[in-house]
């Protein structure tokens, strides 16, 4: 089994946006109050208080507090294991010497989803949504696809935009049947080419960012230049997330659609274990030791991230598990440097955008690239089936057929 989410959106009526809004509000709450709870218990008692003492609590205050007791348990639940992966974030990260980030509390602003931590109190039936409490009726679903059949909804999470309310569905379906085509390819994501695979095939980096910088840096100056808790700022606030609402939006239905591409046309598909933190990570360096090359390597971060080749690799995951097929990572070191025909590794080849070999070879650059991943990743493969290595496979599960031959036929 595999857990999928399906994001519809919601059209309520009038009561029943206002009965969202008061779950919303109360949650919110509900969420600064447990903080402070914690908070307090620190300060006071030294006591650290858990999710589990404040789930006890929660039934306690449902006995006598109507805006609690008048909406699902899990609802609640679901606020409280929110503030609990919070904190147990923050600790991760203080033990790991990063900057720790203590919980805030949070304001209208900040808070602008609920969720069920859990189905109980929650239904779907056709194309509405069922509450066993707090909202009357069932609030009508945008359904642009419907769920597969067979699926167990686990959880749901209801989230405010601009106004519009859209409903999150996790659902547990069943794996694919495997898929036994013995195709496979390398893919190398870039920039220049969003992604490139072995074959040749190159999918195209639509830049959405470069197209609405413009529109977004303007609302972002005009939002600096607006006195704060004006009714201006909320306008030109509103104006801001919709451009940002609208790139993201177009970038990840660029992204969905070259993840499917890639998943139809083999069944293994290896990629570059990218580190993009390093990656992305400023030259500016120190007053003491100051970076080179700082604005270009500022062009290249800004070029990354409007590219998101994590986000890719990310959706040709689940994709290839949901088709039956799996995705390994491997070893990214001068894949982009070393002959696909010979294994000569030259750095000079990083500079041009063909790769030129004195063994003759002639390729575009990314195309090698994509060519060694694919190598790379068979060797891997086979090392790992004969337990001689260790494959960063994504997608094959209990069915992972690495002690035959994937490139058979």
């Amino acid at each position: 089994m595999q857990i999928r989410t399906y994001v519809y959106r919601l059209r309520p009526t009038r009561a029943q946006h206002a009965a969202l809004e008061t779950v919303l509000t109360d949650q919110r709450r509900l969420y600064n109050a447990a903080l402070e709870e914690r908070i307090g218990a620190w300060r006071n008692d030294k006591v650290s208080i858990g999710f589990d003492d404040q789930t006890k609590s929660l039934t306690q205050i449902r006995g006598f507090d109507a805006s609690y007791a008048g909406v699902p348990y899990n609802i609640s639940k679901w606020t409280l294991k929110r503030l609990d992966d919070s904190m147990k974030a923050f600790f991760r990260r203080v033990r790991s010497g990063q900057k720790p980030g203590f919980p805030r509390f949070r304001s209208v602003a900040r808070w602008s989803s609920f969720g069920f931590h859990q189905k109980d109190g929650l239904r779907l039936e056709g194309d509405r949504l069922l509450f066993s409490g707090g909202i009357t009726g069932g609030i009508h679903v945008k359904m642009h696809r419907p769920l597969p059949d067979g699926v167990n909804i686990k959880s749901a999470i209801f989230t405010k935009q601009a106004g519009i309310w859209r409903v999150a569905i996790s659902c547990e379906v069943p794996l694919s049947a495997a898929n036994d085509d013995s195709t496979a390819i390398g893919i190398d994501a870039g920039v220049a080419h969003l992604a490139t695979d072995s074959d040749g095939r190159h999918y195209r980096n639509v830049r959405e960012g470069g197209d609405r910088a413009k529109r977004i840096r303007r609302a972002q100056r005009a939002l600096a230049r607006c006195r704060r808790a004006s009714r201006g700022r909320g306008k030109v606030l509103a104006r801001l997330k919709r451009e940002q609402r609208s790139l993201r939006n177009a970038r990840n239905t660029h992204l969905h659609d070259v993840a499917n591409a890639i998943v139809r046309s083999a069944s293994t598909i290896f990629v570059e274990d990218l580190k993009l933190r390093n990656m992305t990570r400023s030259a500016r360096g120190s007053v003491a030791a100051p970076g080179a090359n700082v604005r270009q390597k500022a062009g290249l971060n800004r070029a990354l991230a409007d590219a998101a080749p994590g986000r890719l690799i990310q959706m040709i995951a689940y994709k290839a598990e949901s088709a039956g097929g799996m995705m390994i990572r491997v070893d990214p070191r001068n894949t982009s440097r070393t002959c696909s025909s010979c294994g000569k590794v030259d750095a000079a080849q990083l500079s041009v955008t063909r790769y030129r070999c004195s063994c003759g070879l002639d390729l575009q650059r990314d195309h090698n690239a994509a060519i060694n991943i694919r190598a790379r990743g068979i060797i891997a493969l086979h090392e790992a089936a004969r337990g001689l290595g260790d494959a960063n496979v994504t997608g094959c599960g209990e069915r992972c057929p690495m002690n035959a031959d994937p490139l058979a036929a």
